[in-house]
């Protein structure tokens, strides 16, 4: 999720509006063990697990070191072995809300995590989020954000809209991650909040923390967050050759780049960190993605999910493989012990679930909403890289700001065509497209076609030249969308994403369930389908004329049931 406030260790066709009136999640409820199932043999609860930044290759890299959750997956479940996004600008905020709505960002509308919006020649640069009218609950004094400009309905308001006393939960690791999944839900929502130390949530869902979520704040999270402040290497030494070397230069900005990594290292000599640097530090850090799967756990609990005859929902984004792929790389040391601590704390969700819910009554879609480049990695591997600094983007504002300033009074169409033309002649651009040439018609060049899945006529996004500083685009502004060059990127962190090329299109998608069957398939998917896939195996109706499919044509859990018994 670039260019959002990553906590660095260095730096202690159904319309959201008539689901609004849903009353979706019930807020008290005690402990349970299992339930009476739904009708028709749904099953009880539909999770889905959403990993930021999981490239695709990955779980196989390191597959013989899973023995949890990784592992079961990958053993008993459905493994789809060419899974790609289908859309340009891969990015965490139009790559959740994909997977959530079975939708490209074009059509649900979050085409970036910030974009210009309005009609050409009067745009203006928003945040994805920001709602002012919204209030952070948990954290007052940070600012507001809300749903209101996703444009579909999710998989949440899906499972509300077919059934009003199902109950809905998001859960997740990275600032707002959880929202982008459940969208205008009226669920439980929560998301963690470095700079208040605890998981917050959003006045758009409700005024007040739920209890069980305040337990969990007050009780639970404090473990994980001193737990965080020591965190050594767990990868077996003979094995920790599958990622690069712990030193590997290029990662971080030189400090704080080998094992352990301990809070106390940051401070002055014998102090002792406060909570408030607890709070900070555990989001540089796995830990964090175990917090939220406890929190999932209180949920589970805390609102009875799959214990009460109805088919429930838990939706759960876990962000700290993007963390460490962003600060470390992909292939760091760091990101291995990542997915190493994920797999084990993973395994034991599901067995929570077994035992809490049952073990033949829920199902699972594991997926994530981008993979990732990193410049070093491609270059050891004779392939080619490139790094798009803040000089090159200072040249581009001003090629851009000269043909605005003597286009003066010109057509918006003429004046973005003289732009785009610009633009494609910097050695790192590959192209430069008008949001008006990509939404004419269908786009015989597969990148376009990319690209045209990433806009719409009043919202273009600003990735990937940008003013690194403000955040803004003269590019997109004036209605223009740019390809790099394979193997360039904005130079950031030392992994970046947000390329339609390969390794950042790259994701696992898994599904785990009774009826599913284990085995792997070659046919190709796309984020796009997981949410009509668990949607139909959940019996939901999925609303007409999305742009993802059902991966298992006409299997549901209803049909397999009803099958088996007869």
């Amino acid at each position: 999720m670039p260019l959002t406030s990553h906590l660095r260790p260095t730096l202690l066709a159904v319309t959201a509006a008539a689901l609004a009136t849903i009353l979706g999640a019930c807020r008290a409820a005690g402990p349970h063990s299992g339930g009476a199932p739904p009708p028709d043999g749904r099953p009880a609860l539909v999770v889905m697990i959403t990993v930021d930044q999981l490239r695709g290759d990955l779980l196989d890299r390191y597959d013989s070191l899973f023995t949890g959750g990784f592992r079961r997956l990958h053993d008993r479940g459905l493994r789809f072995t060419r899974a790609t996004v289908d859309h340009a600008i891969t990015i965490s905020h139009p790559g959740h809300v994909t997977l959530a709505t079975g939708l490209v960002p074009g059509r649900h509308g979050i085409v970036d995590a910030a974009y210009y919006e309005g009609p050409a020649g009067a745009r203006r640069f928003v945040d994805a989020l920001e709602d002012r009218d919204a209030r952070i609950i948990g954290a007052a004094d940070l600012p507001g954000v809300s749903p209101r400009r996703i444009l579909a309905p999710t998989l949440a308001e899906w499972t509300l809209a077919a059934d009003p006393e199902a109950r809905v939960a998001a859960i997740g690791s990275g600032q707002y991650s959880s929202l982008l999944h459940a969208g205008h839900a009226r669920a439980e929502v929560y998301w963690y909040a470095a700079a208040a130390g605890r998981y917050v949530t959003s006045s758009a869902y409700h005024d007040e923390v739920a209890p069980w979520a305040a337990r969990f704040n007050d009780q639970e999270l404090p473990r994980f967050q001193d737990e965080a402040a020591d965190w050594e290497v767990s990868v077996p030494v003979d094995r920790r050759g599958l990622a690069n070397p712990d030193d590997a230069p290029g990662e971080t900005d030189g400090t704080h780049r080998v094992f352990p990594h301990r809070l106390e290292d940051l401070l002055p000599a014998g102090t002792a960190p406060t909570a408030a640097q607890k709070g900070r530090w555990i989001g540089s850090t796995p830990y964090l993605d175990l917090a939220t799967l406890g929190l999932a756990r209180a949920a589970v609990d805390g609102m009875a999910l799959g214990a009460r005859g109805r088919t429930d929902l838990v939706s759960i984004v876990l962000s700290q493989v993007d963390e460490e792929g962003h600060w470390y790389g992909p292939l760091s040391l760091e990101q291995m012990d990542t997915l190493l601590r994920l797999d084990a704390g993973l395994g034991r969700f599901f067995d929570f679930l077994d035992a809490t819910v049952g073990a033949d009554r829920w199902i699972v879609a594991l997926s994530a909403d981008h993979g990732v480049t990193d410049s070093a990695d491609r270059r050891a591997a004779g392939l080619p890289a490139a790094r798009v600094g803040v000089a090159d983007m200072r040249a581009v504002e001003s090629a851009v700001a000269a043909i605005v300033k003597s286009g003066a009074g010109q057509k918006p169409d003429v004046l973005a065509a003289r732009v785009a033309a610009a633009v494609r002649r910097f050695p790192f651009v590959a192209d430069a497209m008008t949001a008006e040439e990509l939404l004419a018609g269908p786009q015989r060049d597969p990148f376009r076609a990319l690209y045209r899945s990433n806009v719409q006529a009043e919202r273009i996004p600003r990735f990937p030249l940008f003013d690194f500083d403000r955040g803004t685009s003269a590019v997109a502004e004036q209605g223009v969308l740019v390809r790099l060059v394979e193997g360039a990127v904005p130079d950031l962190d030392p992994g970046v994403h947000g390329t339609p090329y390969a390794d950042d299109r790259s994701v696992p998608i898994l599904f785990m369930g009774p009826w599913i069957g284990s085995r792997a398939s070659d046919e190709p998917a796309r984020t796009i389908d997981v949410a009509p896939t668990l949607a139909a195996l959940a019996g939901i109706p999925a609303p007409a004329e999305l742009d993802g499919r059902n991966l298992l044509g006409g299997t549901s859990a209803a049909g397999a049931a009803s099958r088996a018994r007869s």
